[in-house]
């Protein structure tokens, strides 16, 4: 029996019964589905942290006198903060800079303390590289005309009990070394998706702090976003040539947030694959009942001369078919799945605070570049064909002539 005759045989023995192979392409499309879109539901949230932790409190990089990220002392100020501004924004990779006081501080109300970083900022350049003011869920954001106001995270704000107009004291040292606090009206509250910047964060006006700091133009760190996060380090070391301050990516700033990009890929396979394991037993469970059911058949076909490499590859090509039916029709139900749920995500606030311990959004949109639709479909093509290898052993181990007279 020639190829093509093995081919015709092995297409009309997948519609003889029309049940069993619908219940094997459902188990396929169902779990191309599943396996594409909880992969993009995986993926979508691991860079929504990414971005929100980026965006929020990380940036893409952060520059430094030597010595702050050792001690984080108000006296390691950056030495003229505005001509490395105007050099930085020179950089074609650069996309916005801004410059921030920040110091470590004690923030007291009438019934708590609690130790805070106080970000002093310049509001019309930090809103290009933080989202902070997107987040703001009470008041107005700082606004420059008024004396001392201060924005303040709803975290800390239970804490320590404060409203809009609540007066809240930071004690901090200035550039000297000397104790020195100063007193702030809460102008606004801002819920980011991350609690612990909530409540250990708070930001007033750079021109504000730096009269407390007793030195004005005092600059502890530049910040700055660039065209793509991923060429960071790249864009470290190319400042880094022509300076001596320190200046990190995000990944050295938050190595947690590299091992998390780092991984991703790494993560998405492996759910992948454990998905494509439990569609295998599936498969395998079928074909197994589709070899016994046709145990006569196949013993006559072995009985008129066709070989056990023929009698295999018709249980392959049959399991082939299936697949080539079943994956692209759940990669595109996925694509479409994915797409829609994107735009209009998946509401998880009824889980809102245990996400935000974790730094993630209460939100979460599902997103998978396109070529991982051609890999995990390729995957899956794989693991339905490995889980037609053990029926196809099991039909090659017939007896032509006990097969012909089972009843």
């Amino acid at each position: 029996m020639k190829f093509w005759a093995i081919l015709k045989l092995s297409w009309k023995n997948v519609w003889r019964n029309p049940t069993r192979s619908g219940v094997v392409i459902l188990a396929v499309v169902l779990g191309t589905w599943a396996g594409i879109f909880s992969t993009g539901l995986m993926n979508g949230l691991s860079m929504q942290y990414i971005t929100n932790q980026l965006q929020t409190s990380v940036s893409h990089l952060q520059i430094h006198h030597p010595k702050y990220s050792e001690e984080s002392l108000p006296k390691y100020y950056l030495p003229n903060p505005d001509s490395l501004v105007k050099e930085l924004n020179k950089q074609d990779f650069i996309q916005s800079v801004t410059a921030r006081s920040v110091i470590q501080g004690l923030a007291s109300s009438a019934t708590n303390t609690f130790g805070v970083t106080l970000k002093g900022i310049d509001t019309e350049t930090d809103s290009t590289v933080s989202n902070v003011h997107t987040y703001l869920i009470e008041g107005e954001y700082l606004d420059k005309s008024a004396r001392n106001p201060v924005l303040i995270g709803d975290d800390l704000a239970t804490r320590l009990k404060l409203e809009i107009r609540s007066r809240l004291v930071i004690n901090f040292q200035d550039v000297e070394g000397n104790i020195t606090a100063g007193a702030f009206r809460v102008a606004g509250i801002f819920d980011t998706p991350n609690s612990a910047f909530d409540e250990g964060t708070v930001f007033v006006n750079r021109a504000d702090l730096n009269r407390l700091l007793g030195r004005e133009n005092t600059v502890h760190e530049i910040v700055t976003m660039v065209d793509n996060f991923k060429n960071a380090d790249q864009y470290r070391d190319t400042l880094a040539q022509s300076s001596s301050l320190e200046i990190r990516s995000w990944g050295d700033v938050s190595p947690s947030l590299r091992y998390i990009d780092s991984n991703v890929d790494f993560m998405l396979y492996i759910f992948m694959t454990i998905i494509a394991i439990a569609l295998v037993f599936g498969i395998i469970n079928t074909m197994l009942m589709a070899v016994l059911e046709r145990t006569q058949e196949i013993g006559m076909l072995m009985a008129i001369g066709v070989n056990r490499i023929r009698t295999f590859s018709m249980v392959m090509l049959e399991t082939l078919f299936l697949t080539m039916v079943g994956v692209p029709v759940g990669m595109i139900l996925s694509w479409v799945t994915i797409f829609w749920v994107g735009e209009v995500g998946i509401d998880l606030s009824a889980f809102s605070q245990g996400l935000e311990e974790y730094g993630m959004s209460t939100t979460i949109y599902p997103e998978l570049p396109e070529g991982y639709f051609i890999n995990i479909g390729l995957l899956m093509v794989v693991a339905t064909l490995l889980a037609a290898i053990y029926p196809s052993i099991k039909a090659l181990k017939l007896n032509p002539v006990q097969a012909i007279r089972k009843v």
